[in-house]
């Protein structure tokens, strides 16, 4: 089974694999901080009445009724500056956690339970901070080229 998050090389790359699937684009650039990523997020998801926390955060990311899409895939570009400047710097390790729970929940909800299927795909675009990031919170990853 392929790890939750994956790393690409290109956008090329990405688009050719997720063609069809709704794309939320995260830019690193203009989110330093975790208010900005909760306040980017809100937004390119349409999160209903969102709380800005982290808890907030897993509990609508294990939701997503609202959202028609099946698969929803979570790409962050330029990942040298996303969520760099946060005070407390423990965070970036518990969204990276957060974000890989959820990945992994959403693979093991069945037929019988009331909420529609999803799939959560997480794509980090390449750079020796997100791979250093993930490795200090001993999460798996994968090249996306390197899928079958």
């Amino acid at each position: 089974m392929n790890p939750n998050i994956l790393i690409s090389r290109s956008e090329r790359e990405l688009e050719a694999r997720y063609a069809n699937d709704f794309i939320a684009h995260i830019d690193g650039k203009g989110i330093q901080t975790l208010r900005q990523f909760y306040e980017e997020i809100a937004e390119l998801l349409e999160i209903p009445n969102f709380g800005f926390t982290l808890e907030a955060l897993n509990d609508s990311l294990n939701d997503l009724q609202w959202l028609e899409d099946e698969r929803i895939v979570l790409y962050f570009t330029n990942t040298n500056e996303l969520i760099s400047k946060e005070r407390d710097p423990a965070k970036m390790g518990s969204l990276l956690s957060i974000l890989d729970a959820t990945a992994e929940d959403w693979k093991w909800v069945d037929d019988e339970e009331e909420i529609e299927q999803k799939e959560i795909v997480i794509v980090f675009e390449d750079s020796e901070r997100i791979r250093k990031l993930l490795d200090k919170e001993s999460i798996e990853y994968a090249f996306l080229s390197e899928l079958k």
